[in-house]
């Protein structure tokens, strides 16, 4: 007896429809992976505990320096050349000889006890220290001068810059009677906090003359 020719053909049938169930299977589990995958997110999201992605970074922006207030240290003056100490170093009040430097930028360093009295004056005084010579800083520090507003009530420039001999907190310390500015670079930021100390301490101290 001969087999009959319908058996090869019902076979593949059952193989065709066995291949398609586990094909449509595994389209039914990507799905409900993919739906599961989503609603994971989606509640992690909204729990706060999802994957956090940082937004870009704000760029700060710099806070000018601020002046420190330095207690008062006296008013009392002694003879030129008077060995003096004082508290806190540079001095911005204090014990100081009789006579004040004219207004102006010097390149040797005027002495403690004479840059005192003009903070007395109600001027301000401007101090760097470059042992080793710094001619650009000191070029900065001389337009600076020439280009500071003369004040209202005599019509001055009451500026002194100095050269220091002390080692100082910063590369520019600007001085007004009981306060002082730590200057740290000396770039156009700190140009313009100077020229505001200049302007907030001007004619502000024990004694207003020119």
């Amino acid at each position: 007896m001969t087999p009959s020719s319908s058996s090869p053909s019902r076979s593949a049938l059952f193989v065709a429809l066995g291949a398609g169930a586990l094909l449509l299977c595994g389209l039914c589990g990507l799905v409900v992976a993919a739906a599961g995958a989503s609603y994971f997110f989606a509640s992690a999201r909204s729990a706060g505990t999802g994957p956090i992605i940082a937004p870009p970074a704000a760029t700060a922006t710099p806070r000018p320096p601020e002046a420190l207030e330095i207690p008062i240290e006296g008013f009392q003056h002694v003879q030129p050349g008077t060995p003096l100490t004082y508290d806190h170093y540079p001095p911005s009040s204090g014990t100081h000889y009789p006579n004040p430097m004219v207004w102006g930028v010097y390149a040797e360093p005027i002495p403690e006890g004479n840059f005192v009295h003009n903070l007395e004056h109600s001027g301000i005084v401007i101090l760097y220290h470059c042992p080793e010579g710094c001619p650009e800083l000191v070029e900065q520090l001389q337009d600076f001068y020439d280009n500071a507003p003369p004040e209202d009530q005599f019509n001055e420039v009451k500026i002194l810059v100095t050269p220091y001999d002390r080692e100082l907190p910063a590369k520019v310390v600007g001085l007004a009677w009981g306060f002082q500015l730590n200057l740290y670079q000396f770039d156009e930021a700190d140009k313009e906090a100077l020229l505001s100390f200049y302007q907030r301490h001007v004619n502000q101290g024990p004694e207003v003359i020119p």
